[in-house]
């Protein structure tokens, strides 16, 4: 195989698919310039923008990641399930990943609604593009393997409680995941409401707080306060 000139799998990728450094960047929320310093070696590829780029054009971020522009570049997960089959990641490829992004779900609504209208114009054909009905297939795996990914999430974060849980940076362990999760939900405007858990946390910790004082919660997590000395 002829060594490729070009310096990065991103420069590779895009010259398959046919699109400018402009066109690629406006996919990925990046400047041309981004791209133009990734594919010269300037600034290297983030696993964030890997897999960023992989969700766009259905190439996989593995090989992206990789670094090797020799290295022909290869289909991903998500074009595989949709019926693609594994090898060599194309044009094609490109061109069919994005009708199948860009074709709604076909849910039930629009399966009726489909059926209704060919019953009108007396036919038994449903006119309705199969990356409809593969997306269906594909999206109830997706959700399967998400489940496993964030059952091993789950444990590998237990894991990490428990292993710090009598060391001296428990809480600065803590308060570490914390603010990730803060940020993560900042990141991508996920409303996440307070549990007030943190605050009773705050009153465990305090020496001075004494049972006849009230700890202020949240409104639907107060509970009756009383006083033992009115007993």
């Amino acid at each position: 195989m002829r060594v490729s000139p070009l310096l990065h799998p991103l420069a590779v990728l895009r010259t398959t698919i046919g699109l400018t450094q402009k066109q690629m960047g406006d996919f990925v929320n990046r400047a041309a310039r981004t791209i133009q310093s990734i594919e010269l070696r300037k600034m290297p590829l983030t696993d964030e923008l890997a897999l960023r780029i992989a969700e766009a054009t259905g190439v996989d971020e593995a090989w992206l990641a990789e670094g090797n522009p020799n290295i022909p570049p290869r289909k991903g997960l998500t074009l595989i399930q949709a019926g693609k089959g594994e090898g060599e990641y194309t044009k094609a490829d490109y061109e069919y990943y994005r009708a199948y992004v860009e074709t709604p779900m076909v849910t039930k609504e629009i399966l009726d609604a489909a059926v209704k209208e060919a019953e009108a114009r007396g036919s038994d054909e449903v006119d309705l593009p199969i990356q409809g009905f593969q997306k269906v297939a594909v999206r109830k795996k997706q959700k399967e393997i998400i489940a496993l990914i964030e059952q091993d999430l789950i444990t590998q974060l237990r894991l990490i409680l428990n292993l710090t849980e009598t060391t001296n940076d428990m809480r600065l362990v803590r308060w570490k995941i914390r603010r990730y999760l803060e940020d993560l939900a900042k990141e991508f405007s996920l409303d996440i409401p307070q549990t007030g858990i943190s605050i009773k946390a705050l009153a465990l910790a305090n020496p001075k707080t004494t049972p006849t004082e009230k700890v202020v919660e949240p409104a639907d997590k107060q509970a009756p306060v009383t006083n033992p000395e009115s007993n």
